[in-house]
């Protein structure tokens, strides 16, 4: 599985939201990563001691989920019985979105054992325009230019994007029943961590919709050490960003003690 493009992801730019989106690699995304055992760990005990939380595989979705199967299968080269095995046995989450005759895509199925502070089980049913209300500006921005793209999707082509938050552990499971500890904008660089969505869309065959990501944690301070100009754009977006998004991504009370460190390098 291939590294984060840091300096990518952080441009010389003020914050905004952005699509971002290029052609992905299917294959590489679902490849173990050097976590892989911890990871599938916990996946398996979440699914099996929580899975009210976690999952939404409907007898309903069968068909769109056996479409989902056959193509995880194709880029793995493992079998999946069911959608919970699949959802045992891959590192990345994954949603299945159908389409509607709006052609707005709605969620209707999918395995997610490590959200960032969303459940999909409140999801299901959802069109994505829902989905993306609480994000501020998102869909007066975004909203047309998403749709637009995914009702142009080419089946089996597929196509990645990164989001990118802080937080202040390197937990996997986010789900917001566990109530995490924000930051605060007292933590040293290496008390922070950069929480990564790799997330890749798929058309399958139909109107259905593979959505994937793939959640790493970063610690701050050594991302900020990879190049002499990180410090200084991850501070400025996080200066940029407007109060309504920072608070949304829980960053309004500690960005600016962040940013302070980020800048002063310590």
């Amino acid at each position: 599985m291939r590294n984060p493009d840091w300096l990518r992801l952080f441009p010389d730019s003020d914050f905004r939201w952005a699509m971002n989106l290029r052609p992905g690699d299917a294959v590489d995304f679902f490849s173990p990563s050097e976590e892989s055992a911890a990871v599938l760990e916990e996946r398996s005990r979440l699914l099996r001691d929580a899975p009210g939380f976690h999952e939404v595989l409907p007898e309903s979705e069968k068909e769109i989920i056996d479409q989902a199967l056959d193509r995880l299968s194709a880029w793995t080269g493992q079998t999946f019985e069911d959608g919970r095995e699949a959802g045992c046995r891959l590192e990345p989450d994954w949603v299945l979105l159908r389409e509607q005759v709006d052609g707005m895509p709605r969620v209707v199925a999918g395995s997610v054992c490590f959200p960032s502070g969303w459940s999909l089980p409140e999801k299901a049913g959802l069109p994505l325009d829902e989905v993306h209300g609480n994000v501020p500006r998102l869909n007066e921005s975004l909203g047309r230019q998403i749709a637009t793209f995914l009702g142009k999707l080419v089946p089996g082509t597929p196509w990645e994007r990164e989001n990118w938050g802080l937080s202040a552990d390197a937990a996997r499971d986010h789900h917001p029943r566990h109530r995490r500890r924000r930051l605060d904008g007292g933590e040293k660089l290496d008390e922070a961590w950069i929480r990564l969505e790799r997330q890749i869309l798929v058309r399958l065959s139909g109107d259905g919709i593979l959505f994937g990501i793939h959640v790493g944690n970063h610690r701050l301070d050594e991302v900020a050490g990879l190049s002499a100009v990180l410090p200084a754009r991850i501070a400025r977006a996080l200066k940029s960003m407007p109060e309504d998004a920072a608070e949304y991504k829980g960053l309004l009370a500690a960005r600016s003690g962040i940013a302070a460190r980020l800048e002063a390098g310590v």
